[in-house]
């Protein structure tokens, strides 16, 4: 009897008995992560990324397009300078060993990525070629300067600030971010302007902190819709609607162009004859007068002020906000899906503040941040 125990006994230990080794062979037999340094993040300047493994005579292998590295990727030997934002992929790995798993660091570098848009005055709406009523009339717009971005806010930097990306179109994070609410947006300006020591500008419920706000909103949220924004705040925002329209013109009505930069729209933008269904990374096409890319085309932009057919016949003259209420906001610019009339200078469409659009309008948003001019 005393024997048939202990038999029983020793079935129930010696499961966990192997088990406990299986464990520990798989810890031993796997291959370090690599490790970066400095650590993924957002730089002011450039920086010289080193990238190491604990485990003595493995192999660091990587890639810099935002694929998964392997066996044939380029093998690391040498810091790796990273002058604008990349997204760097690494595994390590070592004969008779499993693989590391795929470590991946994100890089944004901030220099040189907003463009000063000086003062002037400019005529706002259709000044040339067919269009839409709510383009019309034209109206005088005196502006004060302010900084805009080069680019659209690419996928690697919404992660760095949001620690998402909720984009479609994923595998290079140097393409622009979509499918990014306007609530969304919000958030974004104000945690960058945090995370940069700047002050931030939009207020809901009496903070600046979007760790006060709650979950970003997926319905049309009222409280949400009673933000406010603070002009004489250095942090980011989303621009007006007269600042976007100076801006992608360059600042000037003359030349007069029908796109930003150029009146031949294959130059300057991503639209549905070129982009072949989705979006680029930002930058490749050709700049405006001021050095803004992809105002265009590529994808769409947010605007601050709500939207109104008929604003333009009541817009104050001296730096306008846009109407004081509505229920959808404007957009700006062109996509990589719209049809050239769609990615002029002047057109003007709209969206609710919420993500509740059609999924493919959603895959041709973003944004576009302004900020106050030192």
């Amino acid at each position: 009897m005393k024997t048939l125990k202990y038999l029983a006994l020793l079935l129930l230990v010696l499961p966990l008995l192997f088990s406990c080794e299986d464990n520990n062979n798989t810890e031993v037999n796997q291959v370090a992560n690599p490790v970066f340094s400095p650590e993924p993040g957002t730089y002011a300047t450039q920086q010289t990324v080193s990238i190491t493994c604990a485990t003595e005579g493995a192999v660091i292998r990587y890639t810099t397009n935002g694929a998964n590295p392997d066996s044939l990727s380029l093998i690391y030997r040498n810091p790796i300078l990273v002058e604008s934002d990349m997204t760097i992929k690494a595994i390590a790995m070592k004969d008779g060993m499993d693989d590391s798993e795929i470590v991946t660091g994100i890089y944004v570098i901030q220099y040189d990525k907003m463009i000063l848009v000086p003062s002037g005055t400019f005529t706002m709406g259709r000044t040339t070629g067919d269009g839409s009523d709510d383009e019309l009339p034209t109206h005088n717009v005196t502006l004060s300067s302010f900084v805009i971005g080069k680019y659209e806010v690419t996928q690697a930097e919404w992660f760095s600030v949001m620690g998402n990306n909720p984009s479609h179109f994923t595998g290079d994070t140097s393409r622009p971010v979509e499918m990014v609410s306007w609530y969304a947006a919000l958030v974004y300006c104000n945690k960058r302007s945090i995370a940069e020591g700047l002050t931030p500008v939009y207020t809901i419920g009496n903070s600046t902190n979007p760790g006060d706000w709650g979950a970003i909103p997926t319905t049309n949220n009222a409280t949400w819709n009673s933000v406010t924004c603070n002009w004489t705040a250095n942090g980011y925002r989303l621009p007006t609607e007269a600042e976007w329209e100076y801006a992608a013109r360059g600042a000037t009505n003359n030349p007069d162009y029908l796109y930003a930069g150029s009146n031949t729209i294959g130059d300057v933008g991503w639209y549905d004859a070129n982009s072949g269904n989705t979006t680029h990374p930002v930058g490749l096409k050709a700049p405006n007068g001021l050095g803004i890319y992809d105002m265009t085309g590529n994808v769409r932009e947010w605007c601050w002020d709500w939207y109104n057919a008929t604003y333009y016949s009541s817009s104050p003259t001296n730096n306008p906000h846009g109407p004081i209420s509505g229920t959808v906001h404007t957009i700006r610019g062109g996509a990589w899906s719209n049809q050239p009339p769609s990615c002029r200078v002047v057109f003007r469409n709209w969206g609710t503040p919420e993500k509740d659009s059609p999924k493919v309008f959603n895959e041709m948003l973003g944004l576009r941040v302004v900020r106050l001019a030192d």
